[in-house]
């Protein structure tokens, strides 16, 4: 009887500039590699390998990862949120058009101009060793209105999926892969409304398979997050039919590998380029900033502030979570910067009523608000924390009771009205319904590409904006 034929998939997702991990993810990829001598192996990323809160991925802007992707010998990735979103259109054309030694594939991802995918973009990739045909093609998150101001197109993900599978299958694919960052949710949603898929690799929510999970028919992984695992999969086919008999897997934790040594010196060099660049001053102040998570602090309404001038609203409210440390007199460097406000949130225009305005306040002055922790969405801090605000006065007594704290708050000298609509500026974040439930509001409008942090570089550069953010928003009840 002969023996059946082997492939096997290593994989990861959601490293999100976990440098100090990447030579044990090439160290565990290159053992797993050399222990299947006889059997053809394909390395692949679900995406969010970049992450912009790393100062080596913000100085070069996402060239340290293309070189690291290489060194350690990938054959496939997909983008995720992080790739696509907080990158522009013509910077990754610029890190993939080159040409690289993996194959980038996406389904739902097209130019808005052109209606198709860039040249270094495939829908789909047909593997082929030994006489077998793996078809492998992926997907990324739907964020259809980020994308379009970014310049893309992102299509729903199950229907372009099925698309790519059923060309896959025509094209006598012996087993078909999907490389997803939809996370779990949708990977099972995958499973069940598409026919012809064997294997989906997932990402995105950061979730961990510690075996292949059976749903449907199709076999479901992923590695977690930030290189703690490596996934490896092991895919046995008839040798005389190629028929798909049987998929084995397993994740193998990096803690203990050996460091890739190329890779390590690689990170090293992007390390030293890295902080030259981020050690530039992009101003200089002659008082500090402080920030308060709980209270009013000039920090925080200097950011408030920007976003109101950026988008031209008419007030604005941001959580203080967003400001990770205060500034001292001196220059401010664009690590210092990085370090302040690491999350790639924008600004954006949300249209909100008194009520809801006033409900995000009262909540700001509770502590279970202040101290709550988050992570997703882009949010990068530590816990939620208070608002800073600015366009409003607020009036409040803290010996009164919760959601009744708030005696008054003006606008341009009135008092706000309950019923009232505003267009408010605000982070992206809380459209998506996060934190402070009543700010997602209606119509958003977002601005992209520019960070919190490059409103701040601004305002960090503006001494009327300096002057004015020392001013309280919120007072004590006479």
């Amino acid at each position: 009887m002969k023996k059946p034929e082997k492939v096997v998939l290593l994989h990861t997702n959601d490293i999100h500039s976990s440098f100090q991990v990447m030579p044990q993810v090439a160290g565990a990829i290159a053992r797993l590699r050399a222990s299947h001598p006889a059997v053809p192996v394909i390395v692949a990323d679900c995406g969010d390998h970049m992450d912009r809160m790393s100062t080596i991925t913000e100085a070069g802007a996402g060239s340290a990862h293309l070189e690291v992707l290489e060194a350690t010998g990938y054959d496939v990735v997909t983008l995720g949120n992080n790739e696509g979103l907080t990158f522009t259109k013509e910077r990754l054309q610029e890190l993939f058009g080159g040409g690289t030694t993996f194959c980038v594939v996406a389904a739902n991802l097209r130019d808005r101009e052109t209606g198709r995918a860039p040249e270094w973009m495939k829908p789909r990739l047909m593997w082929e060793r030994n006489g077998l045909r793996i078809g492998i093609t992926g997907a990324t998150a739907q964020y259809p209105i980020f994308y379009h101001l970014l310049g893309w197109h992102v299509d729903e993900p199950i229907e372009a999926l099925r698309r790519e599978v059923d060309h896959l299958r025509q094209e006598g694919a012996h087993a078909v892969v999907v490389l997803s960052h939809l996370g779990l949710r949708n990977d099972k949603r995958l499973a069940e409304e598409v026919e012809g898929i064997d294997v989906i690799i997932g990402g995105h929510t950061h979730h961990v398979l510690e075996e292949p999970l059976l749903h449907e028919r199709t076999i479901l992984c992923a590695a977690g997050s930030k290189g703690r695992y490596v996934g490896e999969l092991e895919l046995s086919f008839d040798p005389d039919t190629g028929s798909l008999l049987q998929v084995e897997g397993r994740l193998h934790e990096t803690r203990q590998e050996e460091e890739d040594p190329a890779v390590k010196a690689l990170i090293e060099l992007w390390a030293q380029e890295a902080g030259a660049v981020m050690q530039e001053s992009i101003a200089t102040l002659a008082e500090g900033l402080a920030v308060d998570w709980e209270r009013d602090s000039p920090l925080g309404n200097l950011l408030a502030a920007g976003i109101r001038k950026q988008t031209g609203a008419e007030l604005a409210l941001i959580n203080s979570g967003q400001l990770l440390t205060s500034l001292l007199p001196g220059p401010v460097t664009r690590e210092i910067l990085l370090e302040l406000c690491p999350s790639p949130v924008n600004s954006c225009i949300t249209t909100l009523t008194g009520e809801e305005l006033r409900q995000a306040l009262e909540e700001s002055l509770m502590a279970e608000f202040v101290n709550l922790p988050l992570y997703g969405n882009g949010f990068r801090g530590k816990m939620l924390g208070g608002l800073c605000v600015d366009g409003l006065e607020i009036y409040w007594d803290p010996g009164r009771e919760p959601y009744s704290r708030i005696t008054s708050v003006f606008h341009k000298g009135e008092p706000l009205l309950p019923d009232g609509e505003y267009r408010v500026a605000t982070g992206d974040m809380f459209t998506f319904g996060t934190g402070y439930l009543s700010l997602k509001g209606r119509d958003p409008q977002y601005f992209l590409p520019d960070f919190l942090r490059h409103v701040l570089e601004m305002e960090l550069n503006d001494p009327e904006a300096l002057r004015r953010c020392r001013m309280a928003r919120f007072h004590l009840s006479p």
